[in-house]
């Protein structure tokens, strides 16, 4: 009877995962959770039925119940950006069908045990990955619940293996110890994994809102949004950091000459070139036009100078045009030492702005440190 609820508990929440999908992004994950979740309880429906003892119907019930759970999987692997095959919850159900036709009792027996526990275990580990990862949960309840259930089941089949080589035959499962105990772990699997796959869709949904909202769409450098909000959460800690105004050279000779078309291949190669040879750490925000502004904290203002002058050079070196391989452009800079405890965020961008004007006025493609 547990089987029986559980399973429509677990249909009920795959279709409320599909609801809420009709107008969101991530939909083929969702549609693919709604299928694996039907799945699921479509087996744990057929292995409900224990009592006819129906072979084949236990056979079809564990590899419904099984390739439902693989798929599942498979979901929550793609989310965090891994890649595994994409029949394998295919194969896995297939598996789960036939080793219970193996000829050799105990070696049936044996197949047969090792599927939710490893499985189980595999679930347990995607599940805190995708938690940290992405919802920044350091514990995770459902891998918990899965990591027992791993252990309960490894426990109970242990035991009714054991007793099988002994020449005591074949034991049902609901007659082995530790078998309500392993159905209930399961059930609470499942529906906390339905539950945790929707609270990880809806985080990663709105880490890309999040993303989008607060990056320049042309050079994938921040936007002011993200500026203002690296400044709300401020690490109270920080004391010093360098603010630094760039702005590229002769910016509008480079449309007028070439096209705008051009001018945005030389912001996209800046950028590039920034965000490749920067810490995770650092902050870079496109400001306005071809005007950036990069703050490297916890970095003196000697450091500071020698980073930014040497990612000048290297610019400078590039050829952002790949129909135009003469064309070669540069920046400009100014650098200022913000004391975080000091001084207004405010005020040090202006330093680094007056900075990047006496650049500008002394010839161009160089770095002048703020008075």
């Amino acid at each position: 009877m547990s089987l029986i609820v559980a399973s429509l508990i677990v249909a009920c929440i795959g279709v409320i995962t599909w609801q809420h999908s009709v107008r969101a992004e991530l939909l083929l994950p969702r549609k693919r959770w709604l299928q694996a979740s039907l799945l699921l309880s479509a087996g744990m429906l057929l292995e409900g039925e224990i009592s006819t003892q129906r072979d084949w119907l236990l056979a079809v019930g564990s590899g419904f119940s099984n390739a439902g759970i693989s798929l599942q999987l498979t979901i929550i692997a793609r989310l965090i950006g891994l890649r595994p095959p994409r029949w394998l919850w295919l194969a896995v159900g297939v598996y789960s069908a036939i080793d219970k036709w193996v000829p050799n009792p105990l070696l049936s027996t044996l197949l047969d045990a090792l599927e939710i526990p490893l499985l189980y275990l595999y679930a347990s580990w995607l599940f805190m990955a995708a938690e940290q990862r992405i919802c920044n949960n350091r514990y995770s309840l459902t891998a918990l619940l899965f990591l027992l259930g791993a252990m309960v089941y490894g426990w109970r089949d242990g035991h009714g293996i054991y007793q099988q080589y002994l020449g005591f035959g074949f034991i049902p499962h609901q007659e082995l110890p530790l078998h309500a105990l392993a159905l209930t772990l399961a059930s609470a699997a499942q529906v906390c994994g339905s539950v945790g796959f929707l609270n990880i869709v809806l985080q990663k949904q709105n880490s890309r809102l999040q993303d989008v909202a607060s990056l320049d769409p042309l050079t994938s450098a921040g936007n002011r949004r993200a500026l203002q909000h690296w400044l709300d959460h401020l690490d109270p800690s920080m004391e010093i950091a360098c603010v630094i105004m760039l702005d590229i050279d002769h910016f509008k000779a480079v449309n007028d000459r070439y096209g705008h078309l051009a001018g945005d291949q030389v912001l996209q190669s800046l950028s590039q070139e920034l965000r490749g040879h920067i810490r995770d750490q650092d902050l870079l925000i496109r400001y306005g036009g071809e005007e950036f502004c990069l703050v490297l904290p916890n970095i003196g203002i000697s450091s500071g100078e020698r980073i930014i002058d040497r990612l000048r050079r290297q610019f400078s070196q590039l050829q952002p045009l790949t129909q135009h391989p003469e064309a070669r452009c540069s920046f400009s800079a100014g650098i200022h030492l913000w004391r975080c405890q000091q001084q207004d965020f405010g005020q040090a961008q202006q330093s680094a702005d007056q900075a990047l004007y006496q650049a500008k006025q002394a010839g161009r493609n160089q770095v002048v440190r703020s008075r």
